[in-house]
C-alpha cells in the first residue's frame, strides 16, 4: 500500500513544540491515482472511522472516483518515531507530523490551519493557533516575551 506523509516546516520564536490536536481534521487536496480527478478540502480525521467494502479493514476517508467502481481511502497510521510535535529543535528543518496509506488516492497538498497547539518555551499553551496565513503571533503574559511561528511550510511526500 502506498504511504504519505505530511511535512511541516517553520520557525518558532519562544515556542517549545507545535502539538498536533488530538482528533484534528487535516485538511487535503487529493487526486485519483490515475491522475485524472482532483479534490480539494478533503478532511481527514483519526477519530472518523470507517469499514471498507468486503474487508475486515478501515479506513478514515473513503469514497469512489467517478466511473470506478472500487472504493479509494486513506487510513491514518503510526510511522515509528514519529510523535507529530514539531519542536524548537527542529525549527527550520522537514519534520514529518503524519503518516498516511492510500489506496486509489495521492494526496498532493495539505492546507495548514488550525491543526496545532502551541506550548510556550515559557510553559503556557495556546490552543487558537491559526496557520492558514503562515504566520502566526501571541503574547505570553506570564512570561513577558512574544512568541510565533512564522514561514509555516507544508508538503506532502
Amino acid at each position: 500500500m502506498p504511504q504519505y506523509v505530511l511535512k511541516i516546516k517553520a520557525d518558532l520564536e519562544n515556542i517549545k513544540q507545535l502539538i498536533p490536536l488530538p482528533d484534528n481534521h487535516w485538511e487535503l487536496t487529493i487526486q485519483s491515482a490515475d491522475g485524472c480527478d482532483t479534490k480539494e478540502g478533503v478532511t481527514i480525521s483519526k477519530g472518523d472511522v470507517m469499514e471498507l467494502e468486503g474487508s475486515r479493514g478501515d479506513a478514515n476517508f473513503i469514497m469512489k472516483w467517478p466511473g470506478n467502481k472500487q472504493q479509494a481511502y486513506i487510513k491514518i497510521v503510526d510511522i515509528k518515531g514519529v510523535t507529530g510535535n514539531y519542536t524548537e529543535d527542529q525549527a527550520g528543518k522537514w519534520v514529518t507530523v503524519l503518516g498516511l496509506e492510500c489506496r486509489g488516492i495521492v494526496p498532493t497538498a495539505w492546507k495548514v490551519g488550525r491543526d496545532f497547539i502551541a506550548e510556550s518555551s515559557g510553559g503556557p499553551f495556546f490552543e487558537d493557533v491559526d496557520l492558514a496565513d503562515g504566520d502566526w503571533a501571541e503574547y505570553d503574559e506570564e512570561n513577558d516575551a512574544s512568541v510565533s511561528v512564522t514561514n509555516v511550510e507544508s508538503k506532502v511526500e
